[in-house]
Formats: C-alpha cells, sequence, structure tokens
C-alpha cells in the first residue's frame, strides 16, 4: 500500500493556526508594519503641533509651520539644483535623467516640448495681464509707446539686439573680418583678431569659475561634478588620486631636467627643490593666510589654531591646541637631536662636531653661556651714591672715577655715604 499524507483532524480552537497544513490558512494579509517616525507624526498631528519640530502649532489644514515649511522648501530647491547639475555633469536630462537626442542638450525632446509650452503659456499670460494694466509688456514698467505694445526703452533695445545679430551673422558670412569686432581682418588660421583672440578663453574661464563656485556650494566634486566633494576637499577621491598622480608625474621629470618643480623654468636653490622666487612666493602665500585666518579667529572669539575653542585669558590658543603643538615640537627636537649625535655632529648646530668629551660645539656652547643668549642684557656697572645722614641721593654714576670726583664735589669721605652697586666692595679698597 502506498504512503498517503498523515491526515489530521483539527479542533475548531486549533484550525486557524495550524502550520502543518493550509485547513486554516486565511486570505487576508496581515496589515503594514509601521516606522516609529510615522507613529511619532501621528501623535504631533493629534496634538495638533509641527510635523517637524513638534514645538508650533501650524496654520490652519497645514501640518508645518511657517518656519519648518521654509526650511523644507529650501532644502528641496537644493536638492533639485544638486539634482539638475549632476544630470548636467553626466550628460542627461536635467529635467527626466534621459539622454538627449542631440549631444550637449539640457533637456530631451520631450521636456524641451513642456518646457517651451509652459514658456508660452506663462509669457502670455504675463502679456496679457500687463497690457489689461496698460504698461509695456516687455518690462511691465511704464506706459507703452503711442500704436506699440512696448515703451521706448525696451524698443530700442529690441532694434539694438536686432542689429547686432544681423552684424554676428554678416560677420560670420564675411571671412575677410574678425567674428568679434568686425573691424580688423583675422589672423592666418583663425577667424578673430590679434586683440579678439584673447576673448573666447577669457569667456570659456568665467564659464569654468561659475559651474566650479555652484558644484561648491551644492557639496559637489568641482573638477567632475559626479561625485561628493570628499570630507574637508574640494575634489572627489577620485580626481584627487588622479590630480596626485599627474603632480608626482610632473614633479619628478622637473626634478629629473634639474628645473624647479613649481615654477619649471628656473634651477632650484642649493638645498631645495623650488627656486627662489616660488619659495618667496609661497611664503608670502601662506603668511597672507596665516594673518587672515588668525584676524577670523579672533574675531570670533576663538583659538586661531582649532577655530572651535575659546582661547585661555592672555593667550590666543586653547589649552588642547597648546600641548599638541608643544608635543610635536618636542618630538621633532628629540629626532633631530637623536639624528645630528648618531652622525656625530653637534646636536645644536648640526653642522660642527662637538668638543672633545663635550657633547656641543664649542661655539655653540659660548652661544649658550652668553647673557644675551639667556635673555640677560650685558649692561655696564652702575654705581648710586646715597648719604647716610640724611638719605640724599648724590646721582648714579657709571665708573668708580665718576664716584670719587662726586663725594669730592659733595666734600664727603666714603664712610658719610653708601654706594648701591653690583659690584664688589673691593673696587673702592685702595680709596
Amino acid at each position: 500500500m502506498p504512503d498517503s499524507a498523515p491526515v489530521h483532524i483539527h479542533p475548531p480552537a486549533e484550525a486557524a493556526g495550524c502550520r502543518c497544513c493550509s485547513a486554516g490558512a486565511s486570505t487576508e494579509t496581515a496589515p503594514a508594519r509601521r516606522s516609529n517616525a510615522s507613529r511619532a507624526r501621528d501623535r504631533l498631528a493629534a496634538r495638533g503641533l509641527c510635523l517637524n519640530c513638534g514645538r508650533v502649532q501650524p496654520p490652519d489644514g497645514e501640518k508645518y509651520c511657517p518656519e519648518c515649511k521654509e526650511r523644507r522648501r529650501a532644502s528641496d530647491r537644493k536638492a533639485a539644483r544638486k539634482r539638475r547639475l549632476l544630470r548636467s555633469n553626466r550628460g542627461l536630462c536635467q529635467q527626466c535623467g534621459a539622454r538627449p537626442e542631440k549631444p550637449r542638450r539640457r533637456l530631451c525632446g520631450a521636456c524641451n516640448e513642456k518646457h517651451l509650452a509652459i514658456s508660452r503659456r506663462r509669457l502670455q499670460e504675463r502679456k496679457e495681464e500687463r497690457k489689461q494694466a496698460g504698461l509695456c509688456v516687455q518690462c511691465g514698467n511704464r506706459a507703452p509707446a503711442e500704436g506699440n505694445a512696448c515703451c521706448d526703452d525696451c524698443l530700442a533695445a529690441r532694434r539694438r539686439t536686432y542689429r547686432a545679430r544681423i552684424d554676428r551673422r554678416r560677420r560670420q558670412a564675411d571671412r575677410s573680418l574678425c567674428i568679434e569686432c568686425g573691424e580688423a581682418p583675422p589672423v592666418p588660421g583663425s577667424r578673430r583678431c590679434p586683440d579678439c583672440q584673447p576673448l573666447p578663453a577669457k569667456r570659456d574661464k568665467e564659464a569654468a569659475k561659475g559651474r566650479r563656485a555652484d558644484r561648491r556650494a551644492l557639496g559637489l566634486c568641482v573638477i567632475c561634478g559626479r561625485r561628493s566633494a570628499a570630507r574637508g576637499r574640494l575634489a572627489c577621491e577620485a580626481c584627487l588620486a588622479v590630480e596626485l598622480d599627474r603632480y608626482n608625474r610632473r614633479t619628478l621629470a622637473r626634478v629629473s631636467q634639474g628645473l624647479c618643480i613649481r615654477c619649471g623654468e628656473a634651477s632650484p636653490s642649493e638645498g631645495s627643490t623650488v627656486c627662489a622666487p616660488c619659495r618667496e612666493e609661497r611664503r608670502a602665500a601662506e603668511r597672507a593666510r596665516w594673518r587672515r585666518r588668525v584676524a577670523d579667529a579672533r574675531a570670533r572669539g576663538v583659538c586661531v589654531h582649532c577655530a572651535k575653542r575659546p582661547p585661555d585669558p592672555g593667550s590666543v590658543s586653547c589649552p588642547d591646541c597648546r600641548e599638541a603643538r608643544l608635543a610635536t615640537h618636542r618630538r621633532r627636537y628629540h629626532k633631530v637631536t637623536r639624528e645630528r649625535i648618531s652622525a656625530g655632529l653637534c646636536p645644536r648646530c648640526g653642522t660642527r662636531p662637538p668638543e672633545p668629551f663635550m657633547r656641543e660645539c664649542g661655539p655653540c656652547r659660548d652661544r649658550q653661556r652668553s647673557y644675551s643668549w639667556r635673555g640677560m642684557p650685558d649692561l655696564p656697572t652702575q654705581y648710586t651714591v646715597i648719604e647716610i645722614a640724611d638719605g640724599t641721593d648724590h646721582g648714579t654714576w657709571q665708573t668708580p672715577m665718576e664716584v670719587a670726583a662726586a663725594l669730592a664735589f659733595a666734600k664727603l669721605t666714603l664712610d658719610d655715604v653708601e654706594i648701591l652697586t653690583d659690584a664688589g666692595p673691593a673696587v673702592f679698597a685702595s680709596r
């Protein structure tokens, strides 16, 4: 007898929960599980508060307060600008993201027709409103000229635009004149005269500058515009790697040719990889950048190094930055000292060998022992004469001979006065 599936008999109370057969299966689907955010919004809506901040009661029929609504609109506008810019950088339609039929177009055919229809409708509505109000249909500020729908200024501007377009078409057809100015003959192999040659490069530079500003404002890579910029940088990781590789190859080529790695024209200074003008220019730029940073930090009342925490009283840096800088200086000092000692040189100057049985060389040891190095000025000895009887001050003198002359003039002896000086009393022992 062939094996058959076991027969289960379900009580009425257990038929709906059986897992081994479909006797109690139900055709109803379980309700979707709601998130914590949606439940929190429901609680805020029940209390009549803004669904975003939860602190302010929105106007009647609204879900968000005016401040949150404006913030959301600004965020949506920024996201839309970023989305359009990303699609434009990838050669896609800015509206739908499809590939346009013709290259270098902002919109595809369908979106372009839709955009033109909307623009025509808005333009026609604006013209009708201005015409009914008795204003110029072009600017909407002044009354139109007699027998026209536009004012005199708008008519003159349209005439100038028309003449400029006609002149440009004439210059494009006449290859014997410059296409920009239409006055001088062009350079051989070009459509522009020598004076107008830099104009295309200037326009391209300004356009590239505007693109970089737009990408920087949206947090995109300023080079490719397709990916987000790395944290704290203006370019993405891929573009940074490409730029670093290009810089390394250019630097190696200039070093092998014996040229400055910055300008690639002059020979570098001795012991350096850059020439003297480039080094001075870089130092001047770094000093100017540091001054701007310090001025901005002081104006905001923060540490000049981290620009985050307030500085200590009487200082320009916070305790954390000061300790970090001191630790860095100590590590650098110990590292350089060990390298110089292991090379058999003076640990202070690193140019001369130390004296026998000494750690430093002779000039460095003498400088360390000098008063000027220790911050104590080497001033001449001064002598102040004070009369003991009544405390009269007979002046301060530079030499013992001047003190003796002062005593003779005042008819006093050494027993009658007290001499305040940093010299020993043996100076006047023979006098």
